[in-house]
């Protein structure tokens, strides 16, 4: 009898063992699998993971931006605000898998990590559904809707930074998508599903002078005192180096506001490769950072491999420097923020299911420049915008600083960059707008600066 009792004993801690280290393999496969952004193999794994309710995504006021709601057979999500922070939320699908912060925090939403993993071993033990923790981000819902808006009908990016912090408070990309509908966009021919703020490789036109500037003021600030006679153009080894106007007499202050190429060419030209791509890279061009979408690190030609040519096109962000609007947005921060890039962040922390919050703390990234040439290039800053090609940024009572530029591409029209920062005394924001296939800078991304300044700053 006592063998009999002894052996169904066994029998049934054995059935338990299999059980917990099924329900075991549930949590390692959405952690390891699911949340890797590929399709669950097995549709009854994505089940399973539908049977947790994901954690809310909420913006810095508490607003959401995706949760989960009940639906047969577990949970679905929702977005909120639909197109408008698609690139940053990212979606959730069974068949094409995840994306943005959807993918990048699954494990803390799905409650695999962050304090809450006991209270779903139990649920899953009970059969009770598993819940998750709530992710809180920099970004302000209101603001992300605002440039959104702005875009419209475009295509480009806007990035909005505090550069004190390195908080993104908005980041838009259009064309954009439904999250809820992500099939209907996969293959569109205006790629709606790539994130230009972040992954979009652009030349940065003249709005690379403040890398130039900077350099300057930093190796050979003794040019920044000569003059510089700008024909309208410049020959080197051969190479014609066009100028968008014949600018005369020009001192470094001056070339600055008007965006003078060949004066920044020249002024690459005596810095020589070495101090000029060392600058770049300070600013972060060609740097990874953590973060948690998919960016894009810039590209800059390796000193050892750019002659004269290549060296003097770059000094004007010509040549073969690649960028992204992100990356634009950091040059202004730099500047803003007395030559310290702050490690740009999107998640400022999460709430588990008790309520307890785990907050980011802002971090400095890279020095860029000391702060006397940071004071300076906000100096020219400020005369570009009041009386140079970025006049049309202005704002009658915010003091804004900012640099234009107007970047050549084999595909088309020039691209339409607008970088700045406000207000100048104190800044609060640092932006960045650029605009495929638009034209002049100070034309077109200049005035859409002028209002997302305006707007953020309300």
């Amino acid at each position: 009898m006592k063998d009999n009792v002894r052996r169904l004993a066994y029998l049934i801690l054995a059935g338990l063992a299999v059980i917990c280290i099924y329900l075991a393999l549930i949590p390692f496969y959405i952690k390891h699998v699911a949340s890797s952004g590929t399709a669950p193999a097995d549709p009854r794994i994505a089940v399973r993971e539908n049977q947790i309710k994901r954690g809310d995504i909420v913006d810095r006021q508490g607003t959401v931006l995706a949760r989960s709601v009940p639906v047969e057979g577990g949970y679905a999500r929702e977005y909120p605000l639909g197109s408008a922070a698609a690139h940053i939320v990212g979606y959730n699908s069974n068949k094409y898998g995840t994306a943005g912060i959807e993918k990048s925090m699954a494990n803390i939403l799905l409650g695999l990590e962050g304090g809450n993993e006991l209270n779903n071993l139990r649920n899953r033990i009970l059969g009770h559904p598993g819940i998750g923790n709530d992710v809180t981000l920099t970004i302000d819902a209101e603001l992300q809707q605002y440039v959104t808006g702005l875009l419209a009908g475009k295509k480009g990016a806007v990035v909005v930074l505090n550069p004190a912090t390195g908080e993104v408070l908005a980041m838009a990309s259009y064309p954009n998508y439904e999250p809820s509908q992500v099939a209907d966009y996969m293959n569109h021919p205006d790629s709606p599903m790539l994130n230009r703020a972040v992954q979009g490789a652009y030349p940065p036109g003249s709005v690379f002078k403040i890398v130039t500037a900077a350099a300057l003021l930093t190796n050979l600030p003794e040019l920044a005192g000569d003059t510089i006679n700008c024909t309208g153009q410049l020959e080197i080894s051969g190479f014609t180096l066009h100028d968008n106007a014949v600018h005369g007499s020009v001192d470094f202050k001056k070339a600055f506001a008007q965006s003078c190429n060949v004066a920044f060419a020249r002024y690459g030209l005596a810095l020589g490769t070495q101090q000029f791509t060392r600058e770049a890279q300070a600013f972060g061009i060609g740097k990874e950072f953590e973060f948690p979408l998919p960016i894009y690190s810039g590209n800059i030609t390796q000193a050892d491999k750019m002659d004269g040519p290549n060296l003097a096109s770059s000094a004007i962000g010509q040549g073969e420097i690649l960028i992204s609007p992100l990356q634009a947005a950091l040059l202004a921060a730099a500047v803003a923020n007395d030559g310290v890039i702050m490690k740009p962040y999107l998640v400022s922390g999460y709430t588990d299911v008790n309520k307890v919050p785990s907050h980011k703390q802002p971090e400095q990234w890279l020095k860029a420049m000391d702060p006397v040439v940071a004071n300076a290039l906000s100096e020219f800053m400020i005369d570009v915008v009041k009386q140079g090609t970025g006049k049309a940024a202005a704002l009658p009572d915010i003091t804004v600083a900012g640099k234009t530029g107007s970047a050549e591409n084999p595909h088309g029209r020039s691209h339409a960059w607008f970088v700045g920062f406000a207000p100048a005394e104190e800044p609060r924001v640092a932006v960045a707008v650029l605009l495929e296939n638009a034209g002049s800078g100070g034309a077109v991304a200049a005035p859409l600066a002028r209002e997302v300044i305006r707007h953020a700053l309300d």
